[in-house]
C-alpha cells in the first residue's frame, strides 16, 4: 500500500477553487499540496499531480470528506 492521495477534482472545490487554478498553482510552486510531476518525468503527454489529503488538511484545517 501507498500513500494515499486525493484526487483533483475532489481537492479543488474542497479549495474553493477551480481545478485549473490549483493545478497552475501547483506547477508554479505557490501551493503545495503534494507533487507535480511534469511529462518528462513520467514519459507520458500530461502533467499528474499528487495531491496528499495531510497537506490539504495542513492548509484548510479540516480533513477532506472520505480521507480522514
Amino acid at each position: 500500500t501507498g500513500v494515499q492521495t486525493c484526487a483533483l477534482p475532489i481537492s479543488a472545490p474542497f479549495l474553493g477553487l477551480s481545478a485549473a487554478a490549483v493545478r497552475k498553482y501547483m506547477r508554479n510552486g505557490s501551493m503545495d499540496l503534494g507533487m507535480v510531476l511534469s511529462p518528462q518525468k513520467t514519459g507520458t503527454k500530461t502533467w499528474r499531480y499528487k495531491i496528499y489529503p495531510e497537506k490539504l488538511k495542513q492548509i484548510t484545517g479540516s480533513s477532506v470528506p472520505g480521507y480522514e
